[in-house]
């Protein structure tokens, strides 16, 4: 018995769409393993839980001033991407780098 195998030259959608088909079959895939990965390595678990009790006591806490946050001033620096900047005289953090004569 003779098989019969089809050319791909005389059906060139189907091969299209076997290419499409077995492309998002790969995409999907990663995808899941992706989500799966992000899932069980528990990153956000250092987040602290927003429950009701803790969003009344952050609007208590506004509303009473204590929760004043210094804006940052280096952002960049403070996160580590990019060197602080000081000026004439001082350093990133602010100290004076004037040293003592020592006569």
């Amino acid at each position: 018995m003779k098989v019969i195998t089809p050319d791909p030259a005389r059906h060139p959608r189907r091969e299209r769409m076997n290419r499409v088909r077995i492309g998002a079959t790969g995409l999907s895939v990663i995808m899941l393993i992706v989500l799966l990965a992000a899932s069980f390595s528990g990153a956000a678990s250092d987040e602290p839980q927003l429950t009701p009790e803790a969003i009344a006591e952050e609007r208590a806490a506004v509303e009473s001033g204590e929760a004043t946050e210094e804006a940052p001033q280096e952002p960049l620096a403070e996160m580590g991407v990019a060197p602080a900047t000081a000026t004439v005289g001082e350093t990133a953090n602010g100290e004076s780098t004037e040293t003592a004569d020592p006569e």
